[in-house]
Protein backbone atom coordinates (compact mmCIF):
# COMPACT_ATOMS: atom_id res chain seq x y z
CA UNK A 1 0.00 0.00 0.00
CA UNK A 2 2.86 2.27 0.79
CA UNK A 3 4.47 1.63 -2.82
CA UNK A 4 0.90 2.33 -4.13
CA UNK A 5 0.64 5.57 -2.25
CA UNK A 6 3.99 6.58 -3.19
CA UNK A 7 4.22 5.37 -7.37
CA UNK A 8 0.89 6.74 -7.63
CA UNK A 9 1.30 10.05 -6.32
CA UNK A 10 2.88 12.21 -9.35
CA UNK A 11 0.04 10.68 -10.81
CA UNK A 12 -2.68 12.05 -8.63
CA UNK A 13 -0.85 15.38 -8.18
CA UNK A 14 -1.17 15.86 -11.73
CA UNK A 15 -4.75 14.94 -11.89
CA UNK A 16 -5.51 17.30 -9.14
CA UNK A 17 -4.17 19.88 -11.32
CA UNK A 18 -6.17 19.11 -14.22
CA UNK A 19 -9.18 19.19 -12.04
CA UNK A 20 -8.25 22.34 -9.86
CA UNK A 21 -7.91 24.68 -12.88
CA UNK A 22 -11.29 25.45 -15.06
CA UNK A 23 -10.90 24.41 -18.92
CA UNK A 24 -13.19 24.36 -21.75
CA UNK A 25 -14.09 21.48 -23.70
CA UNK A 26 -11.30 19.54 -21.16
CA UNK A 27 -12.39 16.10 -21.77
CA UNK A 28 -11.26 16.34 -25.32
CA UNK A 29 -7.73 17.16 -24.34
CA UNK A 30 -7.23 15.07 -21.58
CA UNK A 31 -6.30 11.79 -22.98
CA UNK A 32 -3.92 9.34 -20.91
CA UNK A 33 -0.78 10.48 -23.79
CA UNK A 34 -1.26 13.94 -22.65
CA UNK A 35 -1.24 12.66 -18.98
CA UNK A 36 1.89 11.59 -19.87
CA UNK A 37 2.91 14.28 -21.14
CA UNK A 38 1.73 16.78 -18.14
CA UNK A 39 4.17 14.66 -15.86
CA UNK A 40 7.12 14.37 -17.99
CA UNK A 41 6.54 18.79 -18.44
CA UNK A 42 6.46 18.98 -14.56
CA UNK A 43 9.59 16.52 -13.93
CA UNK A 44 11.44 18.84 -16.63
CA UNK A 45 10.29 21.71 -14.66
CA UNK A 46 11.41 21.10 -11.14
CA UNK A 47 12.57 17.47 -11.43
CA UNK A 48 11.57 14.94 -8.74
CA UNK A 49 10.37 17.40 -5.95
CA UNK A 50 8.26 18.86 -8.67
CA UNK A 51 6.66 15.30 -8.93
CA UNK A 52 5.53 14.90 -5.02
CA UNK A 53 4.39 18.46 -3.80
CA UNK A 54 2.67 17.88 -0.58
CA UNK A 55 3.80 14.49 -0.15
CA UNK A 56 4.56 15.32 3.30
CA UNK A 57 1.07 16.70 4.05
CA UNK A 58 -0.78 13.41 2.76
CA UNK A 59 0.76 10.98 4.91
CA UNK A 60 0.31 13.43 8.10
CA UNK A 61 -2.97 13.96 7.74
CA UNK A 62 -3.46 9.98 7.33
CA UNK A 63 -1.35 9.89 10.02
CA UNK A 64 -3.49 13.03 12.12
CA UNK A 65 -6.98 11.00 11.06
CA UNK A 66 -5.87 7.32 12.41
CA UNK A 67 -4.20 8.43 15.59
CA UNK A 68 -7.39 10.26 16.49
CA UNK A 69 -9.94 8.19 15.50
CA UNK A 70 -8.32 5.46 17.39
CA UNK A 71 -7.76 7.09 20.26
CA UNK A 72 -11.45 8.31 19.77
CA UNK A 73 -13.18 4.87 19.83
CA UNK A 74 -10.89 3.92 22.56
CA UNK A 75 -12.45 6.36 25.17
CA UNK A 76 -16.07 6.19 23.76
CA UNK A 77 -16.91 3.15 22.96
CA UNK A 78 -17.26 1.91 26.91
CA UNK A 79 -19.06 4.67 27.17
CA UNK A 80 -21.48 3.97 24.64
CA UNK A 81 -21.73 0.33 25.85
CA UNK A 82 -22.82 1.68 29.42
CA UNK A 83 -25.61 4.62 27.68
CA UNK A 84 -26.90 1.61 25.86
CA UNK A 85 -27.72 -0.47 28.47
CA UNK A 86 -28.94 2.16 30.97
CA UNK A 87 -31.55 3.83 28.68
CA UNK A 88 -31.93 4.49 24.65
CA UNK A 89 -32.27 8.02 24.82
CA UNK A 90 -28.45 8.15 26.64
CA UNK A 91 -27.54 5.79 24.07
CA UNK A 92 -28.61 7.91 20.52
CA UNK A 93 -26.95 11.32 22.53
CA UNK A 94 -23.72 9.91 22.83
CA UNK A 95 -23.59 8.18 19.57
CA UNK A 96 -24.59 11.66 18.08
CA UNK A 97 -21.63 13.30 20.19
CA UNK A 98 -19.09 10.88 19.07
CA UNK A 99 -20.56 11.38 15.57
CA UNK A 100 -19.66 15.08 15.95
CA UNK A 101 -16.37 14.14 17.37
CA UNK A 102 -15.24 12.16 14.84
CA UNK A 103 -15.96 14.89 12.16
CA UNK A 104 -14.08 17.10 14.36
CA UNK A 105 -11.32 16.00 12.82
CA UNK A 106 -11.96 17.84 9.44
CA UNK A 107 -11.63 21.28 11.06
CA UNK A 108 -8.06 21.45 11.29
CA UNK A 109 -7.62 18.43 8.08
CA UNK A 110 -9.56 20.72 5.57
CA UNK A 111 -6.61 23.85 5.78
CA UNK A 112 -3.53 21.02 5.30
CA UNK A 113 -5.65 19.33 2.31
CA UNK A 114 -6.57 22.85 0.53
CA UNK A 115 -2.92 24.26 1.44
CA UNK A 116 -1.36 20.44 -0.16
CA UNK A 117 -3.95 21.07 -3.13
CA UNK A 118 -2.06 24.89 -3.95
CA UNK A 119 1.43 23.29 -3.58
CA UNK A 120 0.25 20.65 -6.44
CA UNK A 121 -1.39 23.51 -8.75
CA UNK A 122 0.73 26.16 -7.89
CA UNK A 123 3.78 27.17 -11.02
CA UNK A 124 4.93 30.29 -12.82
CA UNK A 125 2.43 29.99 -15.87
CA UNK A 126 -0.08 31.60 -17.60
CA UNK A 127 -2.36 30.58 -15.54
CA UNK A 128 -0.89 30.52 -12.03
CA UNK A 129 2.03 32.21 -9.65
CA UNK A 130 4.11 30.39 -6.77
CA UNK A 131 2.25 31.51 -3.72
CA UNK A 132 3.90 29.03 -1.07
CA UNK A 133 7.71 29.81 -1.27
CA UNK A 134 8.56 28.83 2.07
CA UNK A 135 7.40 26.36 5.07
CA UNK A 136 6.52 30.31 6.84
CA UNK A 137 4.07 31.01 4.16
CA UNK A 138 2.35 27.59 4.40
CA UNK A 139 2.17 27.82 8.07
CA UNK A 140 0.86 31.26 7.72
CA UNK A 141 -1.79 30.14 5.08
CA UNK A 142 -2.56 27.39 7.09
CA UNK A 143 -3.57 29.97 10.15
CA UNK A 144 -5.41 31.83 8.00
CA UNK A 145 -7.70 29.56 6.96
CA UNK A 146 -8.08 28.14 10.63
CA UNK A 147 -9.17 31.37 11.40
CA UNK A 148 -12.48 31.46 9.03
CA UNK A 149 -14.00 28.86 11.52
CA UNK A 150 -13.79 31.66 14.38
CA UNK A 151 -16.07 34.75 14.74
CA UNK A 152 -17.07 36.97 12.77
CA UNK A 153 -16.87 34.53 10.17
CA UNK A 154 -15.42 36.54 7.44
CA UNK A 155 -14.72 33.36 4.88
CA UNK A 156 -18.53 32.06 5.65
CA UNK A 157 -18.49 31.51 2.51
CA UNK A 158 -15.98 28.87 1.95
CA UNK A 159 -17.34 27.34 4.80
CA UNK A 160 -20.41 26.67 3.14
CA UNK A 161 -19.65 26.01 -0.33
CA UNK A 162 -16.32 24.28 0.36
CA UNK A 163 -15.69 22.87 4.02
CA UNK A 164 -18.80 21.51 4.50
CA UNK A 165 -19.53 19.90 0.81
CA UNK A 166 -16.03 18.19 1.75
CA UNK A 167 -17.19 16.76 5.03
CA UNK A 168 -20.60 14.96 3.75
CA UNK A 169 -18.57 13.77 0.28
CA UNK A 170 -15.99 11.96 2.97
CA UNK A 171 -18.99 10.53 4.92
CA UNK A 172 -20.34 9.62 1.28
CA UNK A 173 -17.40 8.11 -0.16
CA UNK A 174 -16.27 6.53 2.98
CA UNK A 175 -19.81 4.81 3.23
CA UNK A 176 -20.02 3.67 -0.20
CA UNK A 177 -16.76 2.66 -0.09
CA UNK A 178 -17.27 -0.35 2.93
CA UNK A 179 -20.40 -1.44 1.02
CA UNK A 180 -18.47 -1.81 -2.54
CA UNK A 181 -15.69 -3.65 -0.80
CA UNK A 182 -18.48 -6.25 1.21
CA UNK A 183 -19.86 -6.97 -1.94
CA UNK A 184 -16.55 -7.37 -4.11
CA UNK A 185 -15.30 -9.64 -1.31
CA UNK A 186 -18.03 -11.81 -0.96
CA UNK A 187 -18.57 -12.64 -4.91
CA UNK A 188 -14.54 -13.46 -4.64
CA UNK A 189 -14.85 -15.53 -1.97
CA UNK A 190 -17.44 -17.10 -3.50
CA UNK A 191 -16.19 -17.39 -6.72
CA UNK A 192 -13.05 -18.92 -4.94
CA UNK A 193 -15.11 -21.68 -3.36
CA UNK A 194 -16.83 -22.73 -6.01
CA UNK A 195 -13.10 -23.30 -7.97
CA UNK A 196 -11.53 -25.10 -5.05
CA UNK A 197 -14.53 -27.33 -4.41
CA UNK A 198 -14.21 -27.90 -8.20
CA UNK A 199 -10.75 -28.61 -8.46
CA UNK A 200 -11.18 -31.08 -5.97
CA UNK A 201 -13.85 -33.04 -7.87
CA UNK A 202 -11.91 -32.86 -10.93
CA UNK A 203 -8.35 -32.69 -11.76
CA UNK A 204 -8.97 -31.95 -15.30
CA UNK A 205 -9.56 -28.08 -13.97
CA UNK A 206 -5.80 -28.01 -12.84
CA UNK A 207 -4.55 -26.39 -15.90
CA UNK A 208 -6.86 -23.66 -15.42
CA UNK A 209 -6.26 -23.27 -12.07
CA UNK A 210 -2.40 -22.78 -12.62
CA UNK A 211 -3.32 -20.16 -15.45
CA UNK A 212 -5.48 -18.33 -12.80
CA UNK A 213 -2.87 -18.42 -10.27
CA UNK A 214 -1.24 -15.84 -12.57
CA UNK A 215 -3.20 -13.10 -11.63
CA UNK A 216 -3.30 -11.23 -8.47
CA UNK A 217 -7.22 -10.55 -8.61
CA UNK A 218 -7.62 -14.37 -8.16
CA UNK A 219 -4.65 -15.26 -5.60
CA UNK A 220 -2.55 -12.61 -4.33
CA UNK A 221 -4.45 -11.57 -0.74
CA UNK A 222 -7.78 -10.80 -2.32
CA UNK A 223 -9.06 -8.44 0.74
CA UNK A 224 -6.43 -6.15 -1.32
CA UNK A 225 -7.45 -6.04 -4.77
CA UNK A 226 -11.11 -5.80 -3.87
CA UNK A 227 -9.80 -2.84 -1.82
CA UNK A 228 -7.98 -1.29 -4.69
CA UNK A 229 -11.37 -1.83 -6.83
CA UNK A 230 -13.54 -0.49 -4.45
CA UNK A 231 -11.43 2.20 -4.23
CA UNK A 232 -11.32 3.01 -7.89
CA UNK A 233 -15.18 2.60 -7.92
CA UNK A 234 -15.87 5.07 -5.68
CA UNK A 235 -13.18 7.85 -6.91
CA UNK A 236 -15.28 7.25 -9.98
CA UNK A 237 -18.01 7.89 -8.30
CA UNK A 238 -17.10 10.83 -6.38
CA UNK A 239 -14.91 12.67 -9.06
CA UNK A 240 -17.22 15.25 -10.43
CA UNK A 241 -18.20 16.44 -6.64
CA UNK A 242 -13.59 16.17 -6.39
CA UNK A 243 -13.66 18.53 -9.29
CA UNK A 244 -16.19 21.19 -7.76
CA UNK A 245 -14.49 21.01 -4.70
CA UNK A 246 -10.83 21.98 -5.93
CA UNK A 247 -12.06 24.51 -7.81
CA UNK A 248 -13.67 26.08 -5.09
CA UNK A 249 -10.49 25.58 -2.80
CA UNK A 250 -8.34 27.17 -5.14
CA UNK A 251 -10.49 29.62 -5.53
CA UNK A 252 -9.60 33.07 -3.81
CA UNK A 253 -6.24 31.60 -3.02
CA UNK A 254 -4.07 34.16 -4.75
CA UNK A 255 -2.98 31.13 -6.94
CA UNK A 256 -4.67 32.15 -10.20
CA UNK A 257 -3.91 35.09 -11.96
CA UNK A 258 -7.41 35.50 -13.06
CA UNK A 259 -9.52 34.73 -9.94
CA UNK A 260 -12.61 32.71 -10.63
CA UNK A 261 -15.95 34.00 -9.87
CA UNK A 262 -17.88 31.15 -8.12
CA UNK A 263 -20.84 32.09 -5.75
CA UNK A 264 -21.01 28.80 -3.76
CA UNK A 265 -20.98 25.14 -4.79
CA UNK A 266 -24.05 25.19 -6.35
CA UNK A 267 -22.97 28.07 -8.74
CA UNK A 268 -19.42 26.04 -9.59
CA UNK A 269 -21.76 23.17 -10.89
CA UNK A 270 -24.35 25.60 -12.82
CA UNK A 271 -21.04 27.56 -14.62
CA UNK A 272 -19.13 24.01 -15.01
CA UNK A 273 -22.12 23.06 -17.10
CA UNK A 274 -22.54 25.69 -19.07
CA UNK A 275 -19.44 27.07 -19.79
CA UNK A 276 -16.86 24.22 -20.11
CA UNK A 277 -18.75 21.84 -22.01
CA UNK A 278 -21.79 19.35 -19.97
CA UNK A 279 -21.38 16.42 -18.38
CA UNK A 280 -17.77 15.75 -19.15
CA UNK A 281 -16.30 19.16 -18.11
CA UNK A 282 -16.66 17.33 -14.19
CA UNK A 283 -14.03 14.65 -15.60
CA UNK A 284 -10.97 16.87 -16.67
CA UNK A 285 -8.12 14.93 -16.32
CA UNK A 286 -9.81 11.87 -16.90
CA UNK A 287 -6.54 10.50 -19.24
CA UNK A 288 -4.51 10.38 -16.05
CA UNK A 289 -7.40 8.76 -14.12
CA UNK A 290 -6.56 5.89 -16.52
CA UNK A 291 -3.11 5.87 -15.99
CA UNK A 292 -3.89 5.72 -12.14
CA UNK A 293 -5.45 2.67 -12.43
CA UNK A 294 -3.08 0.91 -14.83
CA UNK A 295 -0.32 2.00 -12.24
CA UNK A 296 -2.19 0.19 -9.78
CA UNK A 297 -2.68 -2.86 -11.30
CA UNK A 298 1.10 -3.08 -12.37
CA UNK A 299 1.64 -2.40 -8.46
CA UNK A 300 -0.12 -5.07 -7.18
CA UNK A 301 0.85 -7.75 -10.01
CA UNK A 302 4.93 -6.42 -9.03
CA UNK A 303 3.80 -7.56 -5.36
CA UNK A 304 2.30 -10.61 -5.83
CA UNK A 305 5.55 -11.68 -8.01
CA UNK A 306 7.85 -10.15 -5.04
CA UNK A 307 5.74 -12.49 -2.72
CA UNK A 308 6.06 -15.83 -4.97
CA UNK A 309 9.61 -15.52 -5.19
CA UNK A 310 10.53 -14.80 -1.51
CA UNK A 311 8.27 -17.90 -1.16
CA UNK A 312 10.21 -19.88 -3.24
CA UNK A 313 13.29 -18.89 -2.11
CA UNK A 314 12.47 -19.49 1.24
CA UNK A 315 10.48 -22.99 0.68
CA UNK A 316 12.20 -25.98 2.52
CA UNK A 317 12.56 -28.62 -0.52
CA UNK A 318 9.58 -31.32 0.08
CA UNK A 319 7.73 -29.74 2.67
CA UNK A 320 5.08 -26.79 2.35
CA UNK A 321 6.96 -24.60 5.56
CA UNK A 322 9.16 -22.21 5.19
CA UNK A 323 12.76 -22.13 6.66
CA UNK A 324 11.99 -19.45 8.91
CA UNK A 325 8.69 -21.48 9.66
CA UNK A 326 11.01 -24.57 10.19
CA UNK A 327 13.39 -22.82 12.30
CA UNK A 328 10.80 -21.36 14.39
CA UNK A 329 9.61 -24.78 15.44
CA UNK A 330 13.03 -26.00 16.56
CA UNK A 331 13.15 -22.63 18.64
CA UNK A 332 10.06 -23.94 20.26
CA UNK A 333 11.02 -27.29 20.94
CA UNK A 334 13.63 -26.23 22.29
CA UNK A 335 12.07 -24.07 24.54
CA UNK A 336 9.39 -26.87 25.52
Amino acid sequence: MVANYSLCFPIVAARHRLQALPSQHSYERDTPLYGVHTILYAYRQGGIRRLYPGFGLGLIGQTLSATYESGLNQVLSSTITSTRKKSTLNYILSSILAKGLALAINIPLYPLYRNALILRVQSESARTRIVIHTPQDFIQLYKQDLRDYLPPYKSSRNILSTFLPSCILNLITEKVLIFIYKHIFQKFSTTTTQQDSSSNNNTATSTTKKKKDSTVLHTFYPEIACGVISSIITRALSYPVDTVIFKLMVQDSGILKVNTTYNGFFDCIRKTWYEEGGWKAFYPGWGIGVLEIGMGYVILEASWWAYRCIEWKLAVPGSSDTKAVKKARKLRNKLL
